[in-house]
């Protein structure tokens, strides 16, 4: 890749005959990956790298590992025994009464696509013989060529 540089924290890179703009001030590139993602793309890096900026100053909080771990310091308890759950009055008067449709046995029917107008004007084609090139049946139900068995 190749960096050019356009003006202060504007970069233009040249990868596979296509040029990126890369605005480092606005954390912000044509191929819309930091937007998306907020991961740095490999142009953006290219910048970095050439550059010799920092690339954690660039990257989401979300993917640096400070936010990883913190994400494991509230321990997670497994629940106790369903014996001692507290559950409000106002869910336990609740009735869930069972679904009105039964869904029928089976494999659903297959549905078919939706025509278009030049679908209503076409003409259905006619399968012929490749034997004796009439209409109506086949090659293999021919009666006119003889079959030896």
């Amino acid at each position: 890749m190749k960096v050019v540089p356009a003006m202060d924290y504007v970069y233009a890179v040249l990868h596979e005959n296509r040029y990126y703009i890369v605005y480092l001030e606005k954390k912000t590139r044509t191929c819309h990956r930091f937007q998306i993602d907020e991961v740095l793309c490999a142009h953006a890096y290219a910048v970095l790298k050439s550059k010799h900026f920092e690339a954690d100053d660039y990257c989401s909080n979300l993917y640096k590992p400070v936010a990883v771990l913190g994400t494991y310091e509230i321990p997670l308890l497994p629940l106790p025994d369903k014996s001692t759950w507290e559950i409000p009055n106002f869910i336990l008067s609740e009735i869930v009464l069972p679904s009105k449709y039964k869904r029928p046995p089976g494999r659903p029917k297959k549905r078919e696509r939706e025509k278009s107008v030049g679908d209503f004007y076409k003409t259905k084609s006619t399968k012929s013989c490749s034997a004796c090139g009439m209409t109506g049946h086949n090659r293999r139900s021919c009666r006119k060529i003889r079959r030896v068995e």
